[in-house]
């Protein structure tokens, strides 16, 4: 038997003892792990509640949230409010209440009168235009399909049908393919599809679903939304005001250099977040990529509480690269000095030079969001800056580059630029939401594939080489209500001078986009009777169809 025929049968045990250990403890308490389900205005709503004081501390730097924690958040929230700990303004009483609409068979499960089983059906049917992917406006299908069973196994699937062949932006090479055209150049996009158990204070996900570590509003240095979602096996346990998580996926096959072989390559993680009080959130990740001809799982990485950088150097062969595995480590930190301000920072470390004078390959990300100005309460203001130096995210060894896909895993960025963005923000109602943004960003030469090989760094500016600047001027209007008609329409001018590192290849040029929704939602559940005795099954039912519209002007 070769060691590729031994580790899928060790796979294989593996998988079965999982199942067969959940079996055994399927009557243990736990909690179900169902996503949001396209609610895109939750998030927005829970970083205002959290920024104001409402909800407390919530561990908001590790996503995506299930509908469970969402919930619990929600109860925290009316408890410190029946308490006397704080004072909401009007805005977020209308959000919470807003989320106890949205939530409540969720409310109804945590005080003992409804159980956690059926299905959940969310479908949107389309007519769109994405200026940046398609020319033309044409219909388009999204479905999110999960199944609970009692309060700890849940199966969700979440899939698009497009004509958008893919929607993350490459800077590498892959030697996979993620989406084949069907009829008329359509794909069908899987893009979450996992089964999830829980055991006492563990929750454990198979499957395939997206990981956004880190305090950014736009993005994240270590894991963002930047990538395709990963093939994982996710753990993640609380305790007390720590959470921890971890995880090992397996990314897309690479050529080495020259195509000498074809490497598979894995992702590893894990990450602390400690809720020390209300006002201050840390959290500390650890992530490693490796890959290679001849290798596999290792399960020293699969370990959740094994640093990997100390694993790593214990193995690592002298005077050799082949098992150079590209390790980074991602600190970050939210910080509410008093209600209605929060400021955040995140910092990776891919490369620190600490014994020779090689270049420190490091990424920084800071910002600030005021919610709740005193004579202005629905009005917010934010601000956010990126910087990720030249040779971050690379690597000397091909295949152990920060991709998947051939998309950057931690900020849209990429390596060789700097962000610089402001919002001023403004809810003119629970459903109404307007945003005015500018941003400045700069695009050095250097991508991904750019390897350090000994150039004078310290004569190399920042950004590098000819700089791709672009200023950009944005409105978005958006009007979400739970159910019914919703609306969401965007516009932008843009000035690029040097684009794509192009000297004198200045342009200007407008988007827009506008969209309208109409919800349709199928909900079943048991219900306990009026005499707590009985369980009565519940469907609800809501339309939903989504006509999407757009252009550029140039």
């Amino acid at each position: 038997m070769n060691q590729k025929e031994d580790f899928k049968n060790t796979s294989k045990v593996t998988a079965i003892l999982i199942f067969i250990c959940y079996i055994e403890i399927s009557s243990i308490q736990a909690k179900p792990t169902a996503p949001l389900i396209l609610n895109g205005w939750v998030e927005l709503a829970l970083q205002k509640l959290e920024t104001d004081g409402v909800t407390g501390g919530i561990h908001s730097s590790s996503g995506p949230f299930t509908r469970f924690q969402v919930t619990q958040i929600i109860k925290k929230a009316q408890s410190r409010i029946t308490a006397g700990l704080v004072k909401p303004n009007p805005v977020d009483i209308q959000l919470l209440e807003k989320l106890t609409k949205e939530f409540s068979d969720e409310l109804l499960e945590i005080r003992g009168e409804a159980v956690n089983q059926g299905l959940r059906f969310v479908a949107t049917p389309q007519f769109r235009h994405f200026p940046k992917y398609q020319h033309k406006i044409g219909p388009a299908f999204q479905v999110a399909l999960g199944y609970s069973s009692g309060k700890n196994f849940f199966l969700y699937e979440e899939f698009e049908v497009s004509e958008i062949t893919d929607k993350y932006p490459k800077e590498g090479k892959t030697a996979s393919k993620r989406l084949n055209p069907w009829r008329a150049n359509y794909v069908a996009d899987f893009t979450r599809v996992y089964l999830s158990f829980s055991i006492s204070k563990f929750d454990v996900k198979i499957g395939r679903d997206k990981i956004f570590w880190g305090p950014g509003y736009r993005g994240a240095l270590g894991i963002s939304d930047n990538s395709p979602p990963f093939d994982l096996i996710q753990l993640q346990g609380e305790f007390g005001p720590v959470k921890g998580y971890s995880f090992t996926a397996v990314l897309d096959k690479m050529w080495a250099d020259k195509h000498e072989y074809l490497a598979n390559r894995y992702l590893s993680g894990h990450r602390l977040d400690w809720q020390v009080n209300d006002r201050l959130e840390l959290g500390l990740s650890e992530i490693i990529l490796y890959g290679g001809d001849a290798r596999d799982i290792e399960w020293q990485y699969v370990n959740p509480i094994l640093p990997y950088y100390a694993s790593q150097y214990n193995s690592k062969l002298d005077d050799s690269t082949l098992f150079d595995n590209n390790t980074m480590f991602v600190g970050d930190f939210a910080f509410k000095p008093v209600d209605g301000v929060r400021i955040y920072g995140e910092a990776l470390i891919d490369d620190f030079q600490y014994k020779n004078h090689d270049p420190n390959a490091i990424g920084l990300l800071g910002g600030f969001y005021l919610s709740n100005l005193k004579k202005y309460p629905n009005l917010g203001i934010r601000a956010e800056y990126a910087r990720i130096n030249r040779w971050a995210y690379t690597h000397l060894v091909t295949e152990n580059q920060y991709t998947h896909f051939g998309s950057i895993i931690g900020h849209w960025l990429g390596t060789d630029a700097d962000d610089l963005y402001l919002e001023l923000n403004h809810f003119l109602n629970v459903d109404t939401y307007i945003q005015l943004s500018y941003e400045f960003q700069r695009k050095g030469e250097a991508t991904v594939e750019d390897r350090y090989r000994g150039e004078d760094y310290k004569r190399i500016k920042f950004p590098s080489g000819i700089v791709e600047s672009r200023h950009k001027l944005g409105i978005q209007v958006t009007y979400e209500p739970i159910s019914g008609w919703q609306f969401d329409a965007s516009c932008g001018y843009s000035l690029m001078r040097n684009e794509n590192n192009i000297a004198g290849n200045n342009r200007h040029h407008g988007e827009f986009s506008i969209a309208v929704k109409y919800r349709l939602r199928f909900w079943q559940a048991l219900q306990k009777s009026s005499h707590q005795k009985d369980l009565v099954k519940i469907n609800k039912d809501r339309d939903l169809m989504m006509i999407y519209l757009g252009g550029v002007i140039r």
